[in-house]
């Protein structure tokens, strides 16, 4: 019986060692299955699995088979290149950018708060369990597999095929990489020692090669001219994930076209003017602080490091600016739950945070406050307040973030916002496999534009101050889950004013009447803050008003 069970085992040997190459292999070439977190199969070969045998049966022939211990070893440092794979291939489908590990890894906390919040416990510990397991899994295999190739090395005959198979791949890799005319190069996946040889060097810039002088080095932002500027009231608006992609993309500009149509024919019969771009944000799918300190800075900042070296400069902004020609610059941030101490940098005379805002109504989702209470709260408190000095109000909005649900309903009646008034159905939240559903985020998504927009329409029609202006833009595109990635960075713009001459300036400095922006950007979204400063201030010949290109934001 002993000596059978030998004789089937060397017959099953080379089918285990085939199954448990192709394994290891599939768990360092998969790709994303777009656009969910899961992962498909592709006919790739991983270079480094082909390295590492090659590497082990040299050790074989000389040493012996490795040993449990060496086994072990293999199975974790094989673990980490599978989640590095991961990391690698999930994060770009998801995000539509590459994660940076020393600033991201800050922020992945309150980001995970953020997609459990109002899930049931039962369900998060359901997730957490299948994820452990899927690791078990994952590492037993992986225990398996590296077993069988421990038994081939066992044998010369293991060795010495092995090794063949290893060179014979790792010569069709290097002829595909000396040789454009061969294709061979096309069959391999990336290699995964790249991922974190790429988060060494993002680590090693952010910290010990990090050059401190490019803020200071920066133009300074024009100054606004007191005295030849009018003392109207300037909202800027940033709606949150609001990407170009809603022109430029018929999945999401088919279903909204009505909106923007509404908006524009609204609008124009209450005496509102209308201009747009595109500019480019610093930053996709996410980080929308690098887009507002972008704008308010004159600087592109792209990532943490920019922004930390920011509020740790002496730079003037685009609130310091309108502070000394007697404005007085208010801060609304709903999504504000933490101490904020780039308050202080930025020198706004008010911020109002999440607390102070003081919403009783029903919570909507992790970010709970809607933006509709917001502004009717601070037009309550700010614009109606008398003898006041002209306002520079900075909003960053929230409804539409990810994953964009539950959103509030719109309240046509603005005056019920003043009052805690529980909608009749209580808002319900979208649960955990939605959130991470990229045709479900896409749904949502436009939805949360079409609040935003009937938010702005009944603000302007309603209750903005009729001198005042309202520049409304986006500070990034969504994550790639609800759009593809691969897009442009690029987001709309649209100045809203009763002025003609103020709407001249912008046409002059490349804008176009209405809603839709032109196919490509006038420059990065730091130049929008020194050109709006330019533009408040300056005086323009009506006759030229419609002369696109005198100031382009470049």
């Amino acid at each position: 019986m002993a000596t059978a069970g030998v004789e089937i085992g060397q017959r099953t040997a080379p089918l285990k060692l085939a199954l448990g190459l192709f394994a290891l292999n599939a768990g360092l070439t998969f790709q994303n299955r777009w656009p969910t977190v899961g992962v498909r199969w592709v006919p790739e070969i991983s270079v480094e699995l082909a390295a590492l045998l090659l590497v082990l049966a040299l050790i074989a022939a000389r040493r012996g088979a490795p040993g449990r211990l060496a086994r072990d070893a293999l199975v974790a440092g094989y673990v980490v290149f599978v989640l590095g794979r991961y990391v690698d291939v999930t994060a770009p489908a998801l995000l539509g950018r590459s994660v940076n590990l020393y600033w991201d890894l800050g922020h992945a906390r309150r980001v995970a708060a953020m997609f459990a919040d109002s899930v049931p416990g039962w369900r998060l510990w359901l997730a957490a369990s299948m994820l452990l397991a899927g690791s078990v899994a994952l590492s037993l295999l992986a225990r398996w597999a590296f077993g069988a190739v421990l038994s081939a090395l066992a044998r010369a005959s293991g060795r010495r095929g092995l090794a063949a198979l290893a060179l014979s791949v790792l010569a069709l890799y290097g002829a595909g990489r000396a040789s454009p005319r061969l294709i061979t190069e096309q069959w391999f996946a990336l290699p995964v020692a790249g991922v974190f040889a790429e988060q060494a060097r993002l680590a090693l810039a952010a910290t010990w090669f990090r050059g401190q002088d490019r803020i200071s080095a920066q133009a300074p932002l024009p100054e606004l001219d007191a005295n030849r500027q009018q003392p109207r009231d300037l909202f800027v608006i940033f709606l949150e994930s609001y990407g170009a992609l809603v022109f430029d993309d018929a999945r999401f500009s088919a279903p909204l076209a009505g909106d923007f149509a509404a908006l524009e024919r609204e609008l124009q019969a209450a005496g509102w003017m209308s201009v747009s771009a595109r500019v480019e944000s610093s930053t996709f799918g996410g980080l929308s602080w690098l887009a507002h300190a972008s704008l308010l800075s004159g600087v592109r900042i792209a990532d943490q490091g920019d922004y930390r070296d920011l509020l740790n400069s002496a730079r003037t902004t685009l609130v310091t600016r309108f502070r000394d020609a007697g404005y007085r610059a208010v801060a609304v941030m709903p999504g504000l739950k933490f101490a904020w101490p780039e308050g202080a940098f930025y020198r706004f005379d008010a911020i109002y945070d999440a607390r102070s805002l003081d919403y009783r109504g029903t919570a909507y989702g992790w970010w709970a406050i809607p933006d509709q209470y917001s502004l009717r709260r601070i037009h309550r408190l700010e614009v109606e307040a008398a003898g006041r000095r002209p306002l520079l109000v900075f909003f960053p909005t929230i409804n539409s973030h990810a994953p964009f649900a539950p959103l509030p309903p719109y309240q046509a009646d603005w005056s019920r916002l003043d009052r805690p008034s529980p909608p009749v159905d209580a808002p319900v939240s979208p649960t955990l496999s939605q959130r991470l559903e990229g045709q479900e985020l896409a749904a949502a998504y436009i939805q949360s534009i079409r609040y935003n927009l009937e938010v702005l329409k009944g603000y302007l029609r309603q209750h903005a101050p009729p001198d005042a202006a309202l520049l409304a833009l986006g500070d990034h595109q969504p994550p790639a889950v609800v759009g593809g990635r691969d897009l442009p960075w690029h987001v709309p713009a649209h100045l809203f004013s009763r002025d003609p001459e103020l709407i001249g300036r912008f046409l002059e400095a490349g804008f176009r009447p209405g809603l839709t922006p032109g196919p490509g950007a006038l420059g990065g979204i730091d130049r929008l803050g020194p050109a709006l400063l330019q533009l408040w201030g300056k005086r323009t010949n009506p006759a030229s008003a419609l002369t696109a290109g005198a100031l382009q934001i470049r």
